[in-house]
């Protein structure tokens, strides 16, 4: 009878360690994770935005995610904003690309002489625009849009309980001047 109870306590203990459910650890959200996806009119897909502006005011980083015309796009936001409750992240200029189908290939070629850059926002709002750098000017876009977009968040592996308080607050100097 002893034996059988130190065989069953054992094998308590060595599952409960296995699969770390009955040890004491912080649970990790760390890695990109979605949190926030919205549609073209800005209303919620996916997730809670509340998350995503506490995240952006933690200074995490933040990747968006569209598509259009058979392709699907992630890339880093480089520059966030908060503005009246909607997030704004701005991509860094690409090199701009031209997707090919050609019979059975596929492929994306550069535009070496366009450079790219895209807003998004939870609201809805897009706006891309492309310069050709060799000739200094505008070469398309610079015209509002609706778009989907899908936000991810880089969460660290382990976090304090750090309140993420506004940037920007009422009882600033300049907030009722427009």
């Amino acid at each position: 009878m002893w034996n059988i109870r130190v065989l069953l306590s054992l094998s308590i203990l060595t599952f409960c360690f296995t699969v770390s459910s009955c040890v004491n650890q912080k649970e990790s959200r760390g890695g990109w994770q979605k949190v926030y996806e919205n549609n073209a009119q800005g209303q919620v897909v996916f997730g809670d935005k509340t998350t995503l502006i506490n995240a952006v005011r933690l200074g995490y980083p933040i990747r968006i995610g569209w598509g259009g015309r058979r392709v699907e796009h992630v890339a880093e936001a480089d520059f966030l904003t908060i503005f009246e409750g909607e997030v704004f992240g701005q991509i860094r200029a690409i090199t701009g690309q031209a997707p090919i189908i050609d019979r059975d290939t596929i492929k994306i070629r550069f535009r070496p002489e366009n450079h790219w850059t895209k807003i998004a926002g939870t609201n809805g709002f897009s706006t891309g625009l492309m310069t050709n750098y060799v000739r200094d000017t505008i070469a398309g876009g610079n015209t509002d849009r609706r778009a989907a977009t899908t936000w991810y968040v880089l969460f660290p592996d382990s976090a304090e309980n750090i309140e993420a308080k506004p940037l920007w607050r009422k009882d600033s100097p300049k907030w009722n001047q427009k």
